[in-house]
């Protein structure tokens, strides 16, 4: 059981506390599902997830674009504010995927309470429901947390901004552009909490297609109000948080209408006190101030936008029907005057009261965090940090080399959007079998995907070998920066099979609650590329000898990790999960 402190922390929903040891979970049935049916399940979660993360690229590059169009100036503010943008994306990251892994295994637990006869763990075959008050309190505890989280990295921000303009040696007349910039930009962030985490929780849900419309919707409304506000209008760079701030509240009005859909959000209707709350209006107080406030309105000079319209006059009462008399309302706590009437029926609720056969679990938010979300965060922060040494080791041999892989970069981000998405997929089906109580379905579910990506990033690897010379040439029409690219595209795209399969298993690692062993191998693999690579550039080999270590370690590190990620999920099947689920009493 765990400790009382964390138990009533905990939230009444999906896993609880870690390093706390349930029975193993029952092996998986005799007609459970095949490889094949598990690879078809992978790939229709897969599709929405690499939609969305493909189209958030290309929206950012967008941006990029027409802040350029707005002078150099927008662009160059923007870019100095990436280190912060990566912090920030940093945090989102963690809490996206801890919002996920969460939601996926209260999903899977479904089936393990009604008994799933689907057979694949995922608790879509069961009777079981989650009560709706579980699933709200669970969303207002991430949505919390996140917001405690990055509202500090923000309050930071604000307060450092001035000193981080002196830092990155901004020029004096655009300093105060840049500490407007950060100060607003990663304030709006803020407000992008609660979408982020309605889509991820649809996301962990199975509802990958839902969670893909909001992340669709924001990242094109943002394209939408940069353009509008910023090129068109003249705001200039301060149209980017301006953009954030619209589209993430029109996401999550939307998020909130698809949670109500999927039943993870109580319908307005049967919000616990609502109609409560709704009938204040009719309270003397609120038609007291209102009646102030439209006195004040038409006390404003005449044709103000403020000034409302008159209303009609009321048509004559008829002659043979008597106007309606209004009775007079009773105070607060007084008794009815018709002898006949009751007291006022007390609102119907089920809060706190789960319906029959519903499931209540507890889901330790903080251990998903700091388990899953911190280590996932580190990765994003790795590889800024690599991109950045990368640029160092490559400063040397020119700026025709340093552009030429700041193009191929660009590509390498596309191309990693697959083994990403299809990691959230797998993710998704196998946390949702450790909240069935599945966890024999764990190796069939990493062998279903992994064939997959494998598939995946086979023909992708041959794909940029073949076009390498026509996407440089797409990249730049300086034809040094473009062969500089090809070059890259051409030594290490045919390693980006192993490229792919290695970040797709870290990924998985670090959504299994294996975060420290991801970031482990993460630090040691990157270690040893740019370290040996590096050495190997500066000694004389320039940006191919980089290059061809990065390809070589490509391939060493899906040797070493395929055995590693085969190793723990066994484990993990045949053992106890590190955050066990225990069943709260009804």
């Amino acid at each position: 059981m765990p400790s009382s402190s964390r138990e009533a922390a905990a939230t009444p929903v999906a896993t609880a506390a870690p390093r706390e040891a349930l029975p193993p979970g029952p092996p998986p049935p005799v007609g459970g599902p095949t490889v094949g049916a598990l690879r078809r399940r992978v790939v229709r979660l897969a599709a929405p997830i690499c939609a969305a993360l493909v189209v958030g690229a290309l929206a950012q590059l967008v941006i990029a674009a027409l802040l350029g169009h707005m002078g150099d100036d927008a662009l160059y503010v923007r870019s100095l504010f990436i280190p912060v943008t990566f912090l920030v994306l940093a945090v989102q990251e963690g809490l996206d995927v801890s919002t996920q892994v969460g939601f996926a295994r209260l999903h899977g637990s479904q089936g393990r309470a009604a008994g799933d006869d689907t057979g694949d763990g995922t608790g879509d075959g069961g009777t079981a429901v989650v009560p709706t008050s579980a699933t709200t309190a669970l969303l207002g505890r991430f949505v919390a947390a996140g917001a405690a989280v990055l509202g500090g990295v923000a309050l930071v921000v604000v307060l450092a901004a001035p000193a981080l303009a002196g830092v990155l040696s901004v020029p004096a007349p655009l300093v105060a552009e840049f500490v407007a910039f950060a100060r607003w930009t990663v304030l709006a962030s803020v407000l992008s909490v609660p979408t982020a985490v309605a889509a991820a929780a649809l996301r962990g849900w199975a509802r990958t297609g839902a969670s893909a419309t909001v992340a669709l919707l924001v990242a094109g409304l943002q394209v939408l109000v940069v353009w509008l506000v910023g090129l068109v209008a003249g705001f200039g760079a301060l149209a980017v948080p301006v953009a954030i701030t619209g589209s993430t509240l029109v996401g999550a009005a939307v998020a909130w209408a698809l949670l109500v859909r999927a039943r993870l959000l109580p319908r307005p209707g049967h919000v616990p006190g609502l109609r409560r709350l709704l009938a204040l209006r009719h309270h003397p107080a609120p038609q007291r101030l209102a009646a102030v406030w439209r006195r004040a309105l038409r006390a404003l000079p005449s044709g103000s936008w403020t000034t409302p319209t008159p209303p009609p006059p009321p048509p004559p009462p008829s002659s043979t029907t008597p106007a309606p008399v209004a009775a007079p309302s009773a105070p607060a706590g007084a008794a009815s005057s018709d002898p006949h009437s009751g007291p006022p029926a007390a609102e119907p609720t089920t809060a706190g009261v789960p319906p029959e056969g519903a499931v209540v679990e507890r889901v330790d938010v903080r251990g998903l965090l700091l388990g899953v979300g911190l280590p996932v965060g580190l990765s994003y922060l790795l590889l800024t940090v690599t991109n950045l040494v990368m640029v160092w080791v490559l400063g040397p041999s020119g700026t025709d080399v340093v552009a030429g892989y700041g193009g191929a970069a660009t590509v390498q981000t596309l191309v990693i959007v697959p083994a990403i998405g299809l990691a959230a997929a797998v993710s998704i089906v196998m946390n949702q079998q450790w909240g069935a109580g599945d966890l024999g379905l764990l190796p069939r579910t990493l062998r279903a995907g992994t064939v997959v990506v494998a598939g995946v990033y086979v023909a992708v690897g041959v794909l940029v070998l073949l076009t390498a010379p026509f996407v440089a040439g797409r990249l730049s029409a300086d034809p040094d920066v473009a062969a500089q690219a090809a070059l890259y595209l051409r030594v290490v795209g045919p390693s980006y099979a192993g490229v792919g399969l290695v970040l797709y298993l870290l990924t998985l690692l670090e959504q299994l609650g294996y975060g420290r062993v991801a970031v482990t191998l993460n630090v040691l693999y990157h270690a040893v590329s740019l370290g040996v690579g590096g050495v190997l550039a500066r000694a004389g080999g320039g940006p191919t000898a980089l290059y061809t270590t990065i390809a070589v370690m490509n391939v060493v590190g899906l040797v070493v990790m395929l055995p590693v990620a085969v190793r723990l999920v066994r484990r993990r099947a045949a053992g106890q999960p590190t955050e066990p689920a225990e069943e709260a009493a009804p």
